[in-house]
């Protein structure tokens, strides 16, 4: 079985006149910075590996590959799940 863990990162993002919030682009530990190419899917989800936390899911589409990206509604920190 594969563990998980949870990578916070940072998230440049688009905010609109009325508030909303869009992820444009993730900024991983090392400091190299990944483009959202696209956002598939957002919704109020659960973490899929590390948990149920109240989180916001976005799949998103970043150099060709489907990834997810979280929104810890709590907190307010990003994070993605990176397998052990």
């Amino acid at each position: 079985m594969v563990k998980y863990e949870k990578v916070f990162v940072a998230m440049f993002l688009y905010v609109n006149d009325d508030g909303g919030m869009k992820p444009v682009a993730l900024e991983w530990t090392d400091g190299t910075r990944f483009d959202i190419d696209k956002i598939f899917d957002e919704r109020n989800a659960p973490p899929q590996h590390t948990g149920g936390i109240l989180t916001r899911r976005y799949r998103v589409r970043i150099m060709g590959k489907a990834k997810t990206v979280y929104l810890d509604r709590q907190t307010n920190r990003w994070f993605v799940e990176k397998p052990l």
